[in-house]
């Protein structure tokens, strides 16, 4: 998945899930958001949640699905759910704050960031989410900033930087190419 190779690692993950079924609740849908599949991300994150209510990652992974497909509204709401599920977990809170300043809600990734300001004089916050909502608002030069701290201090999943859908906007930053690069996986 962390390569791009989405017909294997959906092959993969749908075995694992044949396997063990609770085990791996949202990966399918995360490796049919990444193929850009929004529809069966959509029907397999949607099952994640229903056989979990209390399964963070399931409603950030529903929340990112219903972005995906243009519902923006019930996006956010699950992607609050999982912050307010897993309150501590900087991931969703920063997944968050991308998700508002991609629907234009400014103030509150800001206060997003904010917050991830204040934790990180606490504790470790990791430089791969500070990068979402710098994303999120479009800052890319910012987001590119914090993903190289990110790859400087291998922190983070940058390792699937390249597939990711929530950097798709940087790849035509000259910064990214050259992360890619550097991390020998090129474009």
């Amino acid at each position: 998945m962390a390569l791009g190779r989405n017909d294997e690692a959906l092959a993969m993950e749908r075995r694992a899930q044949e396997l063990d079924p609770l085990a791996h609740r949202a990966d399918v849908a995360r490796v049919l958001l990444r193929a850009g599949r929004y529809d069966e991300a959509l029907q397999a994150a949607t099952h994640a949640v229903e056989l979990e209510p209390d399964y963070a990652r399931g409603h950030a992974t529903l929340g990112w699905a219903y972005i995906k497909k243009g519902i923006m509204a019930q996006g956010l709401a699950e992607l609050e759910i999982a912050v307010s599920i897993s309150p501590g977990d900087t991931l969703w809170l920063a997944q968050l704050g991308q998700a508002y300043g991609m629907v234009g809600n400014v103030e509150r990734a800001r206060s997003v960031l904010h917050q991830l300001e204040e934790l990180s004089r606490r504790r470790f916050v990791s430089p791969y989410h500070m990068a979402f909502v710098y994303t999120g608002l479009g800052e890319q030069d910012s987001a590119m900033d914090w993903l190289e701290r990110a790859y400087e201090d291998r922190s983070g999943p940058v390792y699937s930087l390249k597939s990711s859908f929530l950097f798709t906007t940087l790849h035509p930053h000259p910064r990214f190419t050259a992360l890619l690069k550097q991390m020998n996986l090129a474009l």
